[in-house]
């Protein structure tokens, strides 16, 4: 049973460290139970003592009416602050547990990036990190702390009704149990496919949705924007027919509740009432007995509605428990157990590719880039080129071979250190919806102003950003979009000088800049680079004579490897390739 619910039990487990505040807001939503059954139970017995001892002056006058009217009140008085006392706990724990559940999720989500992530659409994970996570939110607030009060409150008044006849108790215990558990069963049962289908509509709207938010511009130009716009329709047309047929669900739940209900009362009354003309009961207690059996369903209300979304809840806990149990392709150690020496980088016959099913993105690589050195990695579009960056990351793992940064094996170094070793320019840089400023001190957070304008002008953008009106607290938008694509990258080129490190990574950093600026830009990475290792991911063979070594990859292979002059020299194929450009 309990491998059938492990969606819920593990996130259960999750909650101890808040157990405290859990147990604490359904101790006050226990109080507000109890108290609603004894303020309308007294209430009623006060009423038809009162009218009873009015029937002759001798009892009206012996008739106690400030004890009860104490009760009363302080039921009253109770039920409020404890009502009170239990929506801000319940709700404050609620929070708290989703706040400990997106970071607990975040941690088990990082390490998966890249690789692992491969299989998962952003606008998902989104909705898993949101969405999903919002939804457990039903676990405790409307599932555990409801349950545990109409079970508590049920037995109590169950034990009080034993007080005056046990058949009452009885017969009032089993439609508590049917109405409370019973018809819960029932709208598990029924809602639980909805629920679950209910978590994956909304997971496909917003996937449809974001899809057309971002492609807006393609979609536009294309015309495919009304189809993507139907989509979307016809996602949130299903949506809604979900959504409908769980309202129908609630919608028979408190007709039950209701029925079964009047049906404890009218069996309570009935038993009540033989009682009184048996003179085994008072008859004033009679409205005490009726109105404590009307009350007791006030605790059960609540359960219909939690366990029709606890399909959804579980559905969501699967989900997010697919990405969490994902074992990370890439495992970094705690510290680094490396040996201080010059900061060599070797590839040693290494391969690697990116699934089992597809081709090899590498085979067999073999280069080495003494510290200090700077090597050119040449080749066409899909040779592999910028594989060896996501390798040296460690994004993934080489399927074979060894990579070795100042001689250690790079699987010794730990994360941080092994991010302070190099700074990179990726060829697709993220620029974040942010300023400028705060772009750039990603790289750098301790950074001055001077020092950015400074990493700007390495980065032949100092001029653009001199024009601009807030200069760099100017907001460059989603992914950079107010920027062109030569800035955004001198933008990444910026903070690789900003965060500078032994080992320098640049994938096509001219990359969509005019021949002019691409020079100045150039000659700027050579000053910067200086005694530092450099390896350059490039398809372009024009100022190369400043490489000491360049390696031509073809197919994922290493077709040739030299310095420039060596190369035009001995290997036909790059020396047409550079007269083709000359």
């Amino acid at each position: 049973m309990f491998k059938q619910w492990r969606e819920l039990t593990l996130f259960v487990k999750l909650f101890g460290r808040h157990f405290k505040w859990m147990i604490l807001g359904t101790g006050f939503g226990l109080l507000a139970a109890i108290s609603a059954v004894g303020l309308l139970a007294l209430s009623g017995w006060f009423i038809s003592a009162a009218a009873y001892a009015g029937l002759a002056v001798a009892t009206a006058q012996l008739f106690n009416f400030f004890h009860p009217g104490i009760g009363v009140r302080l039921f009253a008085i109770g039920r409020t602050l404890a009502r009170y006392a239990e929506r801000i706990v319940t709700h404050d724990v609620t929070f708290r547990i989703l706040q400990s559940l997106r970071s607990w999720f975040y941690k088990h989500l990082e390490p998966l990036a890249p690789a692992r992530l491969m299989m998962f659409r952003s606008a998902d994970v989104l909705n898993r990190i949101v969405a999903d996570i919002d939804a457990l939110d039903n676990l405790y607030l409307r599932v555990l702390s409801p349950s545990l009060v109409a079970l508590v409150t049920s037995i109590l008044v169950v034990t009080f009704l034993w007080i005056f006849d046990p058949l009452i108790a009885l017969s009032v215990a089993i439609f508590l149990a049917i109405a409370g558990f019973g018809v819960s069963a029932v709208v598990l049962h029924l809602a639980g496919p909805s629920g679950r289908e209910l978590a994956h509509l909304i997971s496909d709207l917003r996937i449809r949705v974001v899809d057309a938010l971002q492609g807006l511009p393609e979609l536009l130009v294309f015309g495919a924007y009304p189809q993507q716009i139907e989509s979307v329709k016809q996602s949130n047309l299903a949506l809604l027919k979900a959504q409908l047929r769980m309202s129908h669900i609630r919608g028979l739940s408190f007709a039950l509740i209701t029925m079964f209900s009047g049906l404890a009362v009218l069996a309570a009354l009935y038993l009540a009432v033989n009682l009184v003309n048996r003179e085994a009961l008072d008859g004033t207690a009679l409205a005490l007995v009726i109105l404590t059996v009307m009350a007791s369903f006030e605790a059960i209300l609540p359960l219909p509605l939690a366990y029709q979304y606890l399909g959804q809840t579980r559905e969501a806990g699967r989900r997010l428990l697919e990405i969490v149990e994902t074992e990370p392709q890439v495992v970094f150690p705690d510290q680094s157990t490396v040996a201080d020496r010059p900061f060599s980088v070797s590839f040693e016959r290494v391969s690697f590719r990116y699934h089992k099913q597809a081709p090899w993105a590498l085979h067999n690589v073999d280069f080495h880039i003494a510290a200090g050195r700077r090597v050119a990695v040449i080749g066409e579009t899909g040779s592999g080129k910028s594989t060896l960056i996501h390798l040296l990351a460690r994004f993934w793992n080489p399927a074979a071979g060894h990579i070795r940064l100042a001689e250690n094996e790079i699987y010794n170094f730990s994360e941080p250190d092994l991010r302070r070793l190099i700074t990179a320019v990726s060829q697709q840089p993220h620029m974040f919806n942010a300023t400028l400023k705060e772009n750039l001190l990603m790289a750098c957070p301790g950074a001055s102003d001077d020092e950015l304008l400074a990493a700007l002008n390495a980065a032949q953008l100092l001029e653009f950003v001199n024009g601009l009106p807030d200069g760099l607290n100017t907001w460059i938008g989603e992914a950079g979009q107010l920027l062109s694509g030569g800035q955004a990258r001198r933008v990444a080129v910026a903070r690789a000088i900003l965060h500078d490190a032994p080992l320098w990574v640049l994938d096509e950093p001219t990359e969509g800049l005019d021949p002019i600026t691409e020079k100045k830009l150039m000659q700027a990475l050579k000053q910067q680079t200086a005694e530092r290792t450099l390896l350059l991911i490039t398809h372009r063979l024009t100022d190369l004579d400043w490489m000491d070594h360049i390696v031509m990859l073809e197919q994922g292979r290493v077709m040739a490897q030299g310095s420039h002059a060596e190369l035009l020299r001995n290997n036909e194929r790059y020396a047409a390739l550079h007269r083709r450009i000359t």
